[in-house]
């Protein structure tokens, strides 16, 4: 079994073509995306998603098994679970707990052939081997026919895979032709380049390449004729200035600066170190029932049919799991940001602020800066990161955000540049910003995540009992996780023993769930008036809803000062707003997980939030 996606959807078995024509387009969807999965479980919920926009009849799941059930038969694919019907060798299309599996050797995807080349490629480049560079990256481009997946229906899983390898063939292309370039072959990437520039004549690189060739071939006026034409569609249509290195290439072509001549000496905006930094951390945890909000993030960052730089804010109450889902995006995307990806929290395990300048020491020691450009202070700090990141393609993951303010000194300045945003308030950075709010999950994949986290554990054999317990998590995924910490550590733990641990634990110290620490970390951004206030409305015997004036007659305030709080738990994920309104003002309900706090808050200590 071969199959190739980059281009239309060709398939081959036992050396003869798989005639796919005839077959149903949910046929070849289902095929494409467990082809690009291969290795790995695709669970129902998301070939469903895939396949019904999240809106599946109620026939889907046999539809599905019909899909499959055809794939198996078209290219004689067995499944383990069928015992004698599996075959020792070749491709398996096994069905798995919650899901399908296809089992297929790398090479025989045209897609896992070309990213091995690229990421060589990209070696040699590094190594400054330009030959082997423009090769390997030639060899790479080969493997393309068409756009990727040109022929297949595409719903959000395939569309966010389609923009990936869009981008995976710009960037083969682009490292060819610099390498090109390097050999001093501008004679034979003219012609690329002015159609390109011609294009894309917003493109940067198409015009600062454009520009490198024509001066080489003694064409000085028309490489300054590209530059004045590039300015002003940039101003024209963006509202920007050309990048530095934009400008200080046209300098060098004013100047007839000797070093464009040489193969290796284009201007460069930045001293790049060998290796672009990668401060990403590791996810914890795999996700479950945030597919639709991963491909949304993941369609974003990746996609660069933009003017605007791609930036994204995941919001939520705590526990909902930001910080997983900001990880989980950054890595699917970050072959799109070649220069580095740079990751920082802005507030630490006690809620305190890190200053903004150590975060930009971190960001630019990575990038290359000498320790005498690392001792200016913040505010020369954030200009030599803007400058240095204004032709750079570089993401930028900002996790903990309270405060717009913050972000101000961290954000990159090229429209090349991902923003990803993790934030314990509602914030408004631009207008084209993509926010995603995270809920709770719902019970049902409350109750995969559990069962999956903890497999052989002996909850599983009991039905109701681990419903009990995935109900006591309140939907939080950082709730069930921290169960299924405790049940793997404890083996031998009946679901009715997990219960007793989290119903019966008890003091001021303690949090099974880890919801406490969470919740205390974002009360620890809040003015210390606020945060008491808050503790004071989780005691025992304040409604679970309230309203500006059960919140002013429990506290002893005035219903304008307890609107005002209300408000702001609201903008920080603890309460959220419910309709109707009450004498035109808004009643409000604790997010889940937050009011079983009640009676062990009250006496929490105040958290410094300087």
């Amino acid at each position: 079994m071969r199959i190739n996606l980059l281009g239309p959807l060709q398939a081959y078995g036992d050396d003869h073509r798989v005639d796919l024509a005839p077959a149903a387009q949910k046929v070849r969807q289902t095929l494409a995306l467990l082809v690009l999965n291969a290795g790995r479980v695709v669970r129902f919920e998301q070939l469903m998603d895939e396949l019904w926009d999240a809106d599946p009849p109620t026939s889907a799941h046999t539809a599905l098994q019909t899909y499959v059930y055809q794939l198996r038969k078209r290219f004689s694919l067995g499944n383990p679970r069928s015992g004698g019907a599996a075959r020792a060798t070749g491709p398996l299309l096994g069905t798995v707990d919650g899901g399908y599996q296809l089992s297929l050797p790398a090479d025989h995807v045209d897609v896992f052939r070309c990213e091995p080349l690229l990421a060589r490629a990209r070696g040699q480049f590094r190594d400054e081997d330009f030959a082997g560079a423009r090769d390997t990256a030639a060899a790479a481009l080969q493997l393309w026919r068409d756009d990727a997946l040109v022929d297949v229906r595409k719903g959000p899983m395939l569309q966010a895979e389609a923009v990936r390898l869009k981008e995976l063939r710009t960037s083969a292309h682009h490292l060819r032709i610099e390498a090109d370039l390097h050999l001093g072959r501008h004679h034979e990437v003219l012609g690329e380049l002015t159609s390109m520039a011609g294009r894309e004549p917003t493109n940067e690189w198409a015009q600062r390449n454009l520009m490198t060739a024509l001066y080489r071939m003694d064409r000085r006026a028309e490489a300054l004729q590209v530059y004045q034409r590039a300015r002003v569609r940039i101003a024209t249509e963006l509202g920007l200035d050309p990048s530095p290195e934009l400008q200080a290439l046209h300098t060098a072509v004013l100047t007839s600066d000797e070093a464009l001549l040489r193969p290796a000496g284009r201007l460069t905006a930045v001293t790049a170190t060998t290796r672009a930094p990668c401060h990403l951390p590791a996810p914890r945890e795999r996700l479950t029932g945030r597919a639709g909000q991963l491909a949304r993030l993941t369609a974003v960052l990746a996609g660069r049919a933009r003017a605007d730089r791609p930036l994204v804010i995941v919001g939520g109450a705590p526990g909902t799991g930001k910080s997983e889902l900001c990880l989980h995006a950054a890595h699917q995307v970050s072959g799109h940001y070649p220069d580095g990806r740079l990751y920082a929290r802005l507030r630490d395990g006690a809620g305190r602020r890190v200053r903004a300048a150590e975060i930009l020491r971190s960001f630019l020691r990575g990038l290359g800066a000498t320790e005498e450009q690392l001792r200016l202070g913040t505010t020369d700090l954030s200009l030599l990161f803007r400058t240095w990141t204004a032709d750079m393609r570089v993401l930028v993951v900002l996790d903990d955000v309270c405060d717009v303010g913050d972000l101000t000194p961290l954000l990159p300045s090229g429209v090349g540049c991902g923003v990803v945003i993790g934030s314990r308030r509602r914030l408004f950075v631009s207008s084209s910003a993509v926010h995603v709010e995270l809920a709770g999950l719902p019970f049902g994949d409350c109750l995969h995540l559990l069962a999956s986290s903890v497999p052989s554990h002996r909850i599983t054999m009991d039905p109701e009992g681990l419903r009990r317990l995935a109900g006591l998590c309140r939907g939080l995924p950082g709730a069930l996780f921290a169960v299924a910490s405790q049940l793997r550590r404890r083996p031998h733990w009946t679901a009715r023993q997990a219960t007793a641990w989290i119903l019966e634990s008890g003091g001021a110290d303690s949090d099974p769930l880890g919801v406490r620490a969470g919740f205390d970390r974002t009360l620890a951004t809040l003015p210390a008036e606020s945060r008491s206030l808050a503790y004071a409305l989780l005691s025992p015997g304040v409604p679970d809803r309230l309203t500006p004036a059960l919140a002013a007659a429990a506290l002893g305030i005035n219903d304008q000062r307890a609107e005002d709080l209300l408000e702001e738990l609201s903008e920080s994920y603890l309460l959220r707003a419910r309709h109707p309104c009450v004498n035109g003002r808004f009643s409000y309900e604790w997010e889940p997980g937050v009011r079983p706090l009640a009676g062990r808050q009250s006496n929490a200590p105040v958290m410094c939030s300087a």
